[in-house]
């Protein structure tokens, strides 16, 4: 639905037969499937057999990490061979429960030069060991210590996009079906407008929807407020 990654939509159910039908039609080179739906990528085989299917799997539920220190996220996009940096994050304090949570956070977080630069080599050295390439974080709940090397999770994914003036959805798409290039995401990083200073706070309008019983954590966020730093806020 995004003119990023597509030139032309169909408003069809996502049934095996309208489906093939579209496949049949456009011929692509590509078909991006989700994982638990590969009945669509047979059925679009079968009429087309020059198309690869590429298997999207499900994106990684956010963790609620609850820390009495501040927790830091280092965010980058791994091609493989290249790690490029995508800017650290810093969790914010609920004054609630008063706590650093993952339901609140600032980019860019604020480093100390030689912490920064820990930071940075760190990870950078931990998400060139993953197998794939991909979109990847880096947590830490001590400083220059790191917790845990995972994929960039759909909330993230949605405020750094926002963020930075890129879509990583569309970068990452790329990626997958072997058509990313270092330059590429250079050109995407000075198209869009960016924030120099932003506040993420999730948020859960359960009773907009009709929703009972629902808990706020990060694997059930609806939406967020964004706020540039003494600028007001976007939502």
């Amino acid at each position: 639905m995004t003119q990023w990654l597509s030139d032309k939509v169909y408003l069809e159910p996502m049934t095996e037969e309208a489906v093939a039908s579209v496949a049949r039609l456009e011929r692509p080179d590509y078909a991006l499937v989700p994982a638990g739906k590969q009945e669509l990528g047979r059925a679009i085989e079968r009429v087309s057999p020059t198309t690869k299917v590429v298997v999207i799997e499900a994106t990684q539920i956010p963790k609620n990490v609850v820390s009495s220190i501040p927790t830091l996220e280092f965010n980058s996009l791994f091609d493989g061979q290249v790690v490029y940096q995508l800017g650290v994050i810093g969790e914010l304090k609920d004054q609630g429960v008063g706590k650093y949570q993952t339901l609140a956070k600032r980019y860019p977080a604020h480093l100390e030069s030689d912490l920064a630069t820990k930071v940075t080599a760190t990870s950078e050295r931990a998400i060139s060991q993953q197998e794939t390439p991909g979109l990847y974080q880096v947590l830490y709940q001590a400083e220059g210590v790191h917790e845990d090397v995972s994929p960039l999770t759909a909330p993230d994914i949605a405020f750094m996009t926002k963020v930075l003036g890129m879509n990583l959805t569309a970068i990452w798409v790329r990626l997958m079906i072997g058509r990313f290039s270092g330059q590429a995401l250079v050109k995407a990083s000075h198209e869009g407008t960016t924030y120099h200073g932003a506040i993420y706070r999730a948020h859960f309008p359960y009773a907009d929807y009709h929703l009972t019983n629902q808990k706020s954590a990060p694997a059930t966020v609806i939406g967020a407020q964004i706020e540039r730093a003494n600028k007001g806020s976007k939502q």
